[in-house]
């Protein structure tokens, strides 16, 4: 998993007001909580959205120092503004190197451009966009490439065809669908026309003899 650090500062307050006041300094407010410690923090909001605005920030190791702190943390939830829908407060939770962590992995898919199936028409369909695991977080990737050149329509992907670093599995024991490359709707849909036009030409025969 990526490794990022971030400074921040013990938050003094606490309640709305004081949380309008970070905000209105450039601030963001933020708790640190795990292992029997709960810290209230504050963070640069420009630092923190440039982060956030790079996508997939709950899969993300951070380190985080405040005072004469660093710790080690995964962001659990990310609070935005109903009409901005800016983030106005974030909750990280502190990690532990030795301890397994869950964290939801997004599904990332390569050589799209390769895949004779897709060439030819057929539909990547991503069936599990992120996929639960748990482990060492250090084992933990950013996310799960699956490289699909050469794959034809048909094809399937499951959870257990992805090779995981040793002690991270997934959360769900079944060997489910990651993805597939789907023929087109409308071929289908052709054919079914063809075979219904097929029988009642079969039908319209035995009528007439």
């Amino acid at each position: 998993m990526t490794d990022l650090m971030l400074i921040g500062e013990e938050k003094k307050g606490s309640g709305t007001g004081s949380a309008r006041a970070l905000r209105s300094e450039g601030k963001i407010p933020a708790v640190i909580y795990g292992f029997n410690e709960n810290h209230m923090i504050s963070l640069v909001y420009k630092d923190f959205l440039k982060e956030y605005q790079k996508g997939n920030l709950l899969s993300k190791l951070l380190d985080i120092k405040f005072g004469k702190k660093t710790l080690k943390v995964i962001p659990r939830e990310v609070q935005t503004d109903p009409v901005t829908d800016n983030p106005i407060h974030v909750d990280f939770q502190l990690i532990k190197e030795d301890v397994p962590i869950k964290v939801a992995v997004r599904v990332k898919v390569t050589n799209q451009d390769k895949s004779p199936g897709i060439k030819r028409g057929g539909i990547l369909n991503i069936v599990r966009k992120y996929i639960s695991l748990n482990g060492i977080p250090k084992n933990i990737p950013e996310y799960l490439e699956i490289d699909i050149s050469g794959f034809e329509i048909g094809r399937n992907v499951h959870i257990n065809d992805i090779v995981l670093l040793k002690d991270v599995v997934p959360v769900d024991k079944d060997n489910f669908t990651v993805l597939t490359i789907a023929g087109r709707v409308e071929e289908k849909e052709e054919e079914e026309e063809k075979t219904e036009e097929s029988s009642e030409n079969k039908e319209k025969k035995g009528e007439s003899k």
